[in-house]
């Protein structure tokens, strides 16, 4: 059976490093959104890869993050906000021998606890 801890590290970079360059965060459509208290989490599709974008949480404050997708183990961390109270998050959605399903994320702060969850599909390569 594959790591999951090192398959998501494996997408969660290549999703930072070709997120970045291929998709703008202003261009990305926006799939599902929660707001509590002031705070606000979204999620996108930025191309290849799902956005996760959340803010109104305090600057500096930590936070907890939670992420799954169907049946794997859930991708479960704790960070900060940076100093305007946001944070930036890339996922790849991506499963073996399945060709979609659905991604889950959960963001806990001291104000604000949100959920957001979006379907994903794997989409066929096409070489021009």
């Amino acid at each position: 059976m594959p790591n999951v801890r090192l398959i998501f590290a494996l997408a969660l970079l290549t999703a930072t490093s070709a997120s970045l360059v291929a998709a703008n965060p202003g261009e990305a459509i926006l799939l599902n959104r929660d707001r509590v208290h002031g705070c606000t989490l979204s999620l996108a599709d930025a191309g290849k890869a799902l956005l996760i974008e959340a803010s109104g949480l305090i600057p500096g404050e930590s936070y907890r993050f939670t992420l799954t997708n169907g049946d794997m183990t859930p991708v479960d961390f704790a960070g900060y906000a940076d100093g305007d109270g946001n944070f930036i998050q890339y996922y790849v959605p991506f499963r073996f021998n399945r060709a979609g399903g659905l991604v889950q994320v959960r963001v806990s702060a001291a104000n604000c606890t949100l959920d957001v969850a979006a379907p994903w599909t794997r989409s066929v390569p096409v070489i021009n």
